[in-house]
C-alpha cells in the first residue's frame, strides 16, 4: 500500500511540475543574458541555459520553439509579459515536430539574438605545449563558422568542428569525437618578443570536459 501511495504521489508531481525553459542567445551580453534569467526565475518559470548551441539564421531575433501539441495558452501569455517587460522584441513562435529544435512535452526553446559587435576572429593561432598538456597544437577557424584543431604528435591528428561566438569575447566550438563543446574567452595582449613588446591575439579554454583542450590551454597569435 505505501508503495502504491508513493508510485501516486510520484506521478502526481511530474504531472504537475512546470515546464522547462531552455534559453539560447546569440551576441546577447552577459549581463542582460542574466538579467533575463532572473526575471523568468522570479516569474515561476524553470530555466535552463544552452551552451554551443547556434540560433539558426532563418530565425528572427526572439523565438519560442514548441512541439505543435503544446497550446499551453497561459503559459506563453505569462512568457511574452516577462519578455516585452525586458524590452526584446515581439516573439515569433515556430513549431517543430522533430530533430534539433524540438521540445518534448511542454518545455520549450526560447532564442534571442542580441546586437553586441560580432567577434572577428584570427584565421590561425598556435597552442601553448606549456598549459596544454605538453601538446603542439594550431586551432585554425574557417569561413562558415568551421573550425580545426592540429595535434602535432608522431603524425597530425586533425578535429573538425564549428563555433559561434555568442559574446564580443566568448566562443563556443564542438569538434567531432568530442563529448561536450569547448568554451573559449577571447583577449589582446602584450608580449615581449625579440622584437620589442608586441600584440597578440589569445583564446583561452575557460570551459571543457575533453582531456585534449583542458581548461586553462591557451592559443596565441602574435602582431609582428
Amino acid at each position: 500500500m505505501k508503495r502504491l501511495i508513493s508510485s501516486l504521489a510520484l506521478l502526481i508531481i511530474t504531472g504537475c511540475s512546470s515546464p522547462t525553459v531552455f534559453l539560447t542567445t546569440e551576441r546577447l551580453p552577459e549581463k542582460n543574458k542574466q538579467e533575463l534569467v532572473s526575471a523568468l526565475s522570479e516569474n515561476g518559470f524553470t530555466v535552463k541555459t544552452t551552451s554551443g548551441v547556434r540560433v539558426p539564421k532563418e530565425f528572427p531575433d526572439v523565438v519560442v520553439a514548441t512541439n505543435p501539441a503544446n497550446e499551453n495558452l497561459e503559459f506563453f501569455d505569462k512568457l511574452e509579459r516577462v519578455i516585452r517587460q525586458q524590452s526584446y522584441s515581439p516573439i515569433t513562435y515556430q513549431k517543430f515536430y522533430q530533430q534539433k529544435h524540438y521540445y518534448k512535452g511542454r518545455n520549450v526553446g526560447l532564442y534571442i539574438r542580441g546586437d553586441a559587435e560580432e567577434l572577428t576572429l584570427p584565421p590561425v593561432l598556435r597552442g601553448s605545449e606549456k598549459h596544454c598538456n605538453d601538446q603542439r597544437m594550431i586551432l585554425e577557424f574557417k569561413a562558415e563558422a568551421a573550425v580545426n584543431l592540429d595535434i602535432e604528435q608522431d603524425d597530425i591528428t586533425s578535429y573538425a568542428g564549428s563555433y559561434q561566438s555568442v559574446l564580443p569575447d566568448t566562443v563556443y566550438a564542438n569538434f567531432e569525437h568530442m563529448k561536450e563543446p569547448v568554451i573559449f574567452i577571447f583577449s589582446q595582449v602584450e608580449v615581449k618578443t625579440y622584437a620589442g613588446m608586441k600584440t597578440a591575439d589569445k583564446l583561452v579554454v575557460t570551459k571543457s570536459e575533453n582531456d585534449l583542450l583542458p581548461a586553462g590551454c591557451e592559443f596565441m597569435i602574435i602582431h609582428y
